[in-house]
């Protein structure tokens, strides 16, 4: 199951990049054909807009979070004592997972609004948009459960900070999915 799930996660992320490399590539290819051809690519602003960006942004969030890769800022927290950076941890994956959780739910009723009314982008042509309402759900939910995840790694090892594998020294402490040893 749990690999199952990772794996899930991984697709994710890997079509978040993806996305960013299509996006590049739409782009690149909308200058060349407007400048080189008076021709530009059509619906390029509502294909970014509506499923690039929306794809780069809430697909990888849980991958990145499980490698300990979002921003983490650790201004006094290298200072703390490894009690107070524990209590510190455990506080900050429980806010997270509140905020993950309370995002996706909120993104709920806007999807299915913009599915049942079959929402769409009118510019140069028509795009179809309500599926990428559904990015928000699937990307804070994916993180809000990796996050969970993490919250009870964190919870199994009472008072003692365990730093993320291939993160030692980095002042990262974090559970990862890498972690075979939980």
């Amino acid at each position: 199951m749990r690999r199952a799930y990772f794996g899930f996660v991984d697709i994710c992320t890997l079509v978040g990049g993806v996305s960013l490399i299509a996006m590049m590539l739409h782009i690149t290819l909308d200058v060349v054909m407007k400048y080189l051809f008076n021709s530009p690519v059509p619906a390029t602003l509502e294909t970014v807009s509506y499923y690039y960006m929306a794809g780069v942004a809430f697909l990888p969030l849980a991958g990145l979070e499980r490698n300990g890769t979002l921003i983490h800022v650790e201004l006094f927290y290298d200072m703390m004592p490894e009690g107070v950076r524990w209590l510190v941890l455990a506080l900050a994956l429980l806010l997270a997972l509140g905020y993950c959780g309370a995002a996706g739910y909120a993104a709920v009723k806007p999807a299915v609004h913009a599915y049942d009314v079959g929402a769409y982008a009118v510019g140069v042509s028509t795009l179809i948009t309500w599926p990428t309402r559904f990015l928000p759900i699937i990307g804070f939910g994916l993180l809000a459960t990796v996050l969970a995840w993490k919250l009870a790694l964190h919870l199994s090892h009472p008072w003692k900070v365990v730093p993320a594998e291939g993160t030692e020294g980095n002042g990262h402490d974090a559970y990862t999915g890498t972690d075979e040893g939980a």
